[in-house]
């Protein structure tokens, strides 16, 4: 569930922004290098929480994730600097509804890095997504 909601993040985002190199977050993050010319937006799971069961006879939660989105530039300021882009993201994103899921909402926005004149910042998402029981009846 988790890949596929990040995956539907991910092509919404392509959709919307077609300009830039967009990807899941590298597994080895920090062996990442911008290559593109003006810039990558990179997604990943940040993590979740779960409600109380919401019933006696079973579980049903609601699970409550969390997605990061991080935008790198090599402009902070510009039409193609990461506060455009950092925009740019949070409306394409926020009332998006990936499948079986609310809404998202943003939830945070901070700066990560500079490095050269390359910018990294990230946005954060919130969405909710039922978790029940694998219920089998016993006789």
């Amino acid at each position: 569930m988790i890949n596929d909601i990040e995956n539907q993040i991910i092509q919404k985002i392509k959709e919307n922004i077609p300009e830039l190199h967009i990807e899941g977050f590298p597994e080895k993050p920090s062996e990442f290098r911008l290559t593109h010319s003006k810039g990558a937006i990179l997604v990943h799971y940040q993590g979740g929480n779960y409600s109380e069961s919401k019933s006696i006879g079973y579980i049903v939660q609601d699970k409550k994730l969390e997605f990061s989105v991080t935008v790198v530039t090599r402009n902070l300021r510009s039409h193609e600097g990461s506060y455009f882009y950092l925009d740019k993201v949070r409306n394409i994103l926020t009332g998006y509804r990936p499948d079986n899921c609310s809404k998202m909402q943003s939830t945070k926005e901070e700066f990560i890095s500079e490095d050269n004149g390359i910018w990294q910042y990230s946005i954060n998402f919130s969405l909710t997504t039922p978790t029940i029981e694998n219920y089998q009846e016993v006789i």
